[in-house]
């Protein structure tokens, strides 16, 4: 057991002394690779990041919030959305609607220097865009946005300008669904209070026949017809009966249009209803995140972090040293035998 142990003590003691004597070769790839770092380091494009934090609105349709009478549970305007909100935050933010728009104000094209008659100048595009921003969802519900800029202040004002195009997306998006559901809903409020027009013109020709209220002339007519027999007022009774006849003939239309007057204005108003809903739907302009923290120019740099670019460029070098030098000891020793042996 004692040999043993001072078996590995000599190993280690032969290992100190052979790297000892190769001191000046670690010593200087440790210094190549300081020397590399640090012209690495200079080499780089700093990059400046700015950020923008939003939680999603938890609702979209300002006419449910605010002019209907029922409550759902997801109508009220101040309260955070959910994680199902939060992804359709980030649907938005992903959008080409919302890195076209980004692009095109901020020239990105000539930002990564990318040449705009190039076949690929869109891949080329999109992947800059993609190393340059990001889109987090973070574990307090909230999205964060993040930009990389050589420009500071560009950085902010992109997060910035991305944030407000989520509004934009979303409401261009809404206004073309509630345009087509206001004009359906206009166009059967236009037909139906034709149609009710139509009604009252009906029953206006009725009137002037003598029917004025089908219900209530058939019971005075009674009244009246009776206490004319009694009296045994001949006129009076030839009369009312010429009134009942007018009665019995148009009686029964003027209740079908009574009761279908009714009906249909009924209708009318539950359609007017909608259609106040959706006049609100295609005018709103509530929006659909909450703006936490806007971007500021960052005053100093994000990228590269450069103690790490340092530190794993003399790290590197030294385990490359370490590999040259057992790689060469391994051939001398291979040489050796062969030498011996041969």
């Amino acid at each position: 057991m004692a040999y043993g142990a001072e078996q590995n003590g000599d190993h280690s003691f032969h290992l100190a002394i052979f790297l000892w004597r190769r001191r000046r070769f670690i010593l200087g790839m440790a210094l190549l690779g300081l020397v590399g770092g640090i012209v690495a380091t200079l080499a780089m494009t700093p990059l400046y990041r700015s950020e923008v934090i939003l939680f999603p609105a938890i609702t979209n349709s300002v006419s449910k919030a605010l002019l209907s009478e029922q409550s759902t549970g997801r109508d009220d305007i101040l309260a955070l959305g959910d994680e199902e909100d939060a992804e359709q935050l980030l649907q938005i933010l992903n959008s080409d609607q919302v890195r076209e728009r980004t692009s095109e104000r901020f020239n990105l094209m000539k930002v990564y220097r990318i040449d705009p008659e190039g076949k690929h100048k869109n891949s080329k595009l999109r992947d800059a865009y993609e190393n340059h921003v990001k889109f987090v969802y973070t574990k307090f519900g909230s999205v964060r946005v993040e930009v990389l800029d050589a420009d500071p202040q560009r950085a902010a004002d992109m997060a910035n300008f991305m944030s407000a195009q989520v509004d934009s997306v979303w409401n261009e998006m809404a206004h073309e669904r509630a345009l087509k559901g206001y004009r359906i809903v206009q166009e059967n409020v236009d037909a139906l209070t034709w149609e009710i027009q139509q009604i009252g013109d009906s029953m206006a020709v009725l009137r002037s026949l003598g029917v004025q209220d089908y219900h209530t002339q058939a019971e005075r007519f009674n009244e009246y017809l009776g206490a004319a027999i009694v009296k045994g007022d001949q006129r009076a009774i030839n009369e009312f009966e010429r009134r009942f006849a007018v009665l019995a003939e148009h009686g029964g239309e003027y209740v079908t249009l009574q009761d279908k007057q009714f009906n249909e204005m009924k209708r009318l108003s539950m359609l007017r209803m909608k259609l106040e809903q959706a006049k609100a739907d295609l005018g709103s302009d509530l929006p659909h995140k909450f703006t936490v923290n806007r971007a500021f120019p960052a005053d100093r740099r994000s990228y590269p972090i450069w103690w790490l670019v340092i530190t794993l460029s003399t790290f590197g070098t030294l385990v490359l040293a370490l590999l040259l030098i057992v790689a060469q000891e391994n051939l001398r020793i291979i040489r050796h035998i062969r030498t011996t042996h041969g």
